[in-house]
C-alpha cells in the first residue's frame, strides 16, 4: 500500500465515506447505540451533550429526541447539513458547529461528549489526539463524563484479514484491502470503488488505533478519572473477541 496522505480525513468524509460505510449506518442500529449512550452516563432530559465528531447526525438527532440539548460539532459542512435535515424531520432541535475536533470552542458546558464509531485517531501525531482528549476534558462541567467509542485494536490484529469485497445494491463493487501496522498501531484502510458503469476511484483512512491501557493513561493526562470499559452496545466486556472498545471516563 502506498504512502498514505496524513490529511485523509479532510477528504474522506464526504461522499465516500457515506459510500463504503452506509450499509452498516442503520436507524435501528444508530438508535440502539444512542440508548446505549444514555443509559450508560445516566443521562436526563435537558443535560446537554457535546457529539463531537457528530456527522450527519445519526446519534445526534435520536438523543435530541430523548429530550437532551444535543450540540454536534464536525469538519465536514455537508454533513452537518444532512444533521440539521434530519433533525427538522424528526421534529427536533439540535446545534450544529463547524470545527476542528482538536480546537474544542468550549469550557464547562456539557454534562457529557461523546464521540462514536472510531472517529478518534486520525492524526498522525499522538500529540494531537491527546489535544482532542484535553479539549473534550475542558468543555466538560464538574462531574461530567466522556464516552469514546472505538475500535478495539486486539480484535483487529486478532481478525486480521487483507483483502474483501462486496457488492452494493447498486452493483457498485467496493475492494477493501488492510494493512496494518503493529508497530505504529496505524490501521491503514483502501478501497478501491469500481460503479457498474466502469468508472474507478481509489479512497481510504489511516486511523491510529490504541489499546485500553494507553486511552486510559490519555485520559488521565487530560484530567478525568477512568470508569470503565465495554466491548459492545449490550455492555459486554472488553476481550480480544469484542470487536468495539467503548471508554467511560468521569470528568472531579
Amino acid at each position: 500500500m502506498k504512502h498514505h496522505d496524513s490529511d485523509w480525513y479532510r477528504s474522506f468524509f464526504g461522499r465516500d465515506y457515506l459510500d463504503v460505510y452506509g450499509h452498516l449506518l442503520t436507524p435501528d442500529g444508530s438508535e440502539h447505540e444512542a440508548e446505549f449512550v444514555r443509559n450508560t452516563l445516566s443521562l436526563n432530559p435537558g443535560q446537554k451533550v457535546l457529539d463531537l465528531c457528530c456527522g450527519q447526525g445519526r446519534h445526534a438527532v435520536p438523543l435530541a429526541r430523548a429530550g437532551l440539548a444535543v450540540t454536534g460539532l464536525d469538519m465536514t459542512e455537508s454533513y452537518l447539513e444532512l444533521a440539521n435535515s434530519a433533525a427538522l424531520a424528526a421534529g427536533v432541535e439540535i446545534k450544529t458547529v463547524v470545527g476542528d475536533m482538536r480546537e474544542i470552542p468550549y469550557e464547562n458546558e456539557f454534562d457529557a461528549v461523546i464521540n462514536m464509531f472510531t472517529a478518534f485517531g486520525y492524526f498522525e501525531h499522538e500529540a494531537d489526539d491527546q489535544r482532542v482528549l484535553d479539549g473534550a476534558v475542558r468543555a466538560l462541567k464538574p462531574g461530567g463524563r466522556i464516552l469514546l467509542d472505538l475500535l478495539n485494536r486486539d480484535w483487529v490484529a486478532a481478525n486480521y484479514v487483507r483483502t474483501e469485497q462486496r457488492t452494493g445494491s447498486d452493483g457498485t463493487v467496493y475492494t477493501e484491502t488492510r494493512e496494518f501496522d503493529s508497530v505504529s498501531g496505524r490501521n491503514h484502510v483502501e478501497f478501491r470503488i469500481a460503479s457498474p458503469g466502469g468508472s474507478q476511484r481509489t479512497t481510504g483512512h489511516h486511523i491510529r488505533l490504541y489499546v485500553a491501557t494507553e486511552i486510559s493513561r490519555m485520559l488521565d493526562r487530560a484530567g478525568v478519572e477512568f470508569q470503565r470499559v465495554y466491548g459492545g452496545y449490550g455492555g459486554e466486556p472488553l476481550s480480544v473477541a469484542t470487536r468495539r472498545m467503548i471508554v467511560v471516563a468521569a470528568k472531579p
